[in-house]
């Protein structure tokens, strides 16, 4: 049926299915996407995988790559674990029975993290088969014959952990019937932002609210649940990186789906919700935007195809730019609360040439008041004057002689320099009176004394400005006294006795980098900033770090004493055990792998002869 001898009864992603669809009678509607789609998996993963990634999963699906596929899917380096057996729901068993005869395994029970029947409210029951790598592999087990016959454990609803494993089981179970096959990680990271946003969690440029985030969280979920689900923070991973901090922030690898329904739940939105977000931030709706230059012909039409978000860090409320075609550029704040919002400007940016050609046929006819041409212009008259003194228009309109223009006021590039000068030797001479009358006053004092002095000056003589500058006040830390020859020995003395705990901690290995060991000595900043100033600490920490080939050899050989305690596995099992799946044909690691199992054989060997001999 599967085209091999050697193929298994496997759960999540089988493989060959291809073959198995072309054995099937010619007739059958099992075509590879169908079985695919419906009776597989694969919905519940590709939702939270790269589009390519998906493409790639369901080419191995079809073929006989199915190591492959459970690579790229992540869940062999995920902590979370399958189920060890097939599950089954007791009120499900009993309805298949009366309405078909017949009970069958369903998928949703199989997932990790569902524990509970969504269609019933139970709890779901082990059966005797089991999925661990076995000769129960090489079976296909029907339901009928592994299940049996059991009192449904009702689930409470009045506890908040039976609501959320409902929930999660809900989630799953629209994961299933909709597949989505692939989504842009960075989609995925805009819906979670916009939910962030809404709670308080983030702001409009990204930043996360961690403590916040982490302290809802822990609360919002119990750590029973999450111990349950494999889900719960471990050691320093609550304050520092975790799976949950992963999701929130610019995602570099794809996440179990688990953790994303865990999230999900958390900020309030099912599954079906979420992807029905849009997947770029909307804070000023949907595109295409209207352009409100009041001179053009598309006024008010939906023209501005891009908005784009200020980066600017201080904004606590997101800032959107539209620039049209016509050169009328604007700037306003968001979100957009009502419809009417979108035809809001907050700020101008500039107008455009559209808008100076109508200005100047407008500043032509002289029957036309300056508050009417302000009025077909869409600004005052004073804004109508300024920009006829940029374009150089003639002053006068009727012939006689126009009230000048406060120099405070006018454009930059329109003011005379004449009085430009004299502003400037203005605020000078205020700037030097004060600094004399008060010789110790620090900089923030004089810019409360003379704040509009200072606004002028900061933005039209700079330099001047900074030369002739107060002090701050601020203390300012000197490292001139810093032995560095000094330091420099002590550090290259931490540095090799935290590479060398790093290299023998117990546990999975941990790649010894400059960020690991700088992390261990406490000094991370300053092995960033102030290396070159330590150059034996430079030499240790060439010697020390580790290169990804030598960390896989160590991974290889960590899993090799693993396996020496419970027995010889295939070399596959080896590979994934140490996670050098992708590293596995280059020589050194290749290597290692085979020199780790002639050790494992051997040692099996010897074990084997010492037992025959007593």
């Amino acid at each position: 049926m599967f085209g091999t001898t050697s193929g298994a009864a496997t759960i999540d992603l089988p493989n060959n299915l291809c073959y198995l669809s072309a054995a099937l009678p010619a007739d059958s509607s099992l075509l590879p996407e169908c079985l695919i789609n419906r009776h597989t998996l694969l919905p519940f993963f590709s939702p939270f995988l790269p589009c390519e990634r998906v493409t790639q999963l369901e080419g191995d699906m079809r073929s006989g790559r199915g190591q492959a596929g459970y690579m790229r899917s992540g869940v062999m380096a995920s902590r979370i674990h399958a189920p060890t057996h097939l599950r089954f729901c007791p009120i499900c068993t009993q309805e298949d029975e009366k309405r078909i005869r017949e009970t069958y395994w369903r998928r949703t029970h199989q997932v990790s993290g569902v524990e509970v029947c969504p269609a019933h409210e139970v709890f779901l029951e082990e059966s005797g088969v089991s999925r661990c790598a076995s000769r129960h592999n090489l079976q296909f087990i029907t339901a009928g014959d592994a299940t049996q016959a059991l009192t449904p454990r009702c689930l409470d609803l009045s506890d908040r952990d039976h609501r959320a494993l409902l929930q999660i089981a809900f989630d799953v179970a629209w994961l299933l019937k909709h597949p989505i096959m692939g989504s842009d990680l960075g989609a995925l990271h805009n819906r979670y932002l916009k939910l962030l946003i809404n709670r308080e969690f983030a702001t409009y440029t990204g930043s996360i609210h961690v403590n916040a985030l982490l302290d809802k969280f822990t609360k919002h979920y119990s750590s029973g649940l999450l111990k349950l689900l494999h889900c719960k923070f471990t050691g320093s991973d609550h304050t520092k990186t975790n799976w949950l901090l992963r999701l929130v922030r610019p995602p570099k690898h794809a996440q179990h789906p688990l953790y994303h329904l865990l999230l999900m739940q958390f900020l309030g939105c099912t599954a079906a919700e979420f992807f029905s977000l849009p997947s770029s931030p909307s804070f000023f709706g949907e595109g295409p935007w209207p352009c409100l230059n009041p001179t053009a012909e598309h006024y008010k039409e939906p023209v501005i195809q891009e908005c784009r978000l200020s980066p600017r860090l201080r904004d606590k409320r997101p800032v959107g730019t539209f620039s049209c075609e016509c050169g009328f550029s604007y700037a306003r704040s968001g979100p957009n609360s009502s419809s009417e919002d979108r035809f809001r400007v907050g700020r101008m940016i500039s107008f455009g040439q559209v808008w100076e050609a109508k200005l100047k046929g407008l500043w032509k006819d002289t029957s036309l008041s300056l508050s009417e041409v302000g009025r077909r212009l869409g600004v005052n008259p004073l804004t109508v004057r300024r920009h006829a003194a940029r374009l150089k228009l003639p002053p006068s309109r009727s012939g006689r002689r126009p009230k000048p223009l406060n120099p405070d006021v006018q454009l930059k590039g329109a003011r005379d320099p004449m009085v430009l000068v004299e502003k400037r030797r203005a605020c000078r001479a205020k700037w030097i009176a004060a600094m004399r009358q008060s010789p110790k006053i620090t900089l923030k004092a004089l810019r409360r004394k003379h704040p509009r002095e200072y606004a002028w000056m900061h933005q039209n003589d700079p330099e001047w400005l900074k030369r002739h500058s107060a002090h701050s006040g601020r203390r300012v830390c000197s490292m001139t006294g810093v032995n560095w020859k000094k330091r420099d020995a002590e550090y290259a003395v931490a540095v090799r006795a935290a590479a060398t705990r790093l290299k023998n901690n117990h546990g999975r290995p941990v790649q010894v980098t400059k960020t690991a060991i700088g992390r261990a000595i406490g000094a991370i900043t300053l092995l960033q900033q102030k290396l070159h100033k330590m150059p034996l600490t430079v030499q240790v920490l060439a010697s020390m770090v580790e290169t990804r080939e030598q960390y896989a050899v160590r991974r290889v050989w960590w899993a090799a004493n693993l396996y020496s305690q419970e027995g010889v596995p295939r070399k596959w099992q080896l590979v994934m055990k140490a996670n050098v799946y992708s590293l596995g044909e280059t020589s050194a690691v290749k290597s290692a792998v085979d020199e780790a199992m002639k050790m494992l054989e051997l040692g099996l060997s010897r074990s084997h002869a010492g037992r025959t001999a007593s």
